[in-house]
């Protein structure tokens, strides 16, 4: 009986509240989307940084075949082309 009334007072709360329960249910729904792309932002900026890190290693690398004298150094992986 006690289970009885339970669900009872349930249901007559749910349908009296139920602008709140829709109200926070789509709350949590947008928090639970907003974190998906904000996470998905932050694994794109992150791999855009490591792309951008391995430029800037093979520039260096090239710079210093450049000071070393090497011709690597301005054609990069290519060789360098016939006079």
């Amino acid at each position: 009986m006690v289970a009885f009334f339970g669900l009872l007072i349930f249901a007559a709360l749910a349908i009296k509240f139920w602008y709140l329960i829709v109200g926070i249910s789509g709350l949590v729904a947008a928090a639970y989307w907003g974190r998906r792309m904000a996470d998905h932002q932050a694994e794109r900026v992150e791999a855009e940084r490591r792309r951008l890190a391995g430029i800037v290693a093979r520039a260096d690398q090239q710079h210093a075949w450049v000071m070393a004298g090497d011709d690597r150094g301005m054609f990069g992986e290519f060789p360098c082309p016939p006079l």
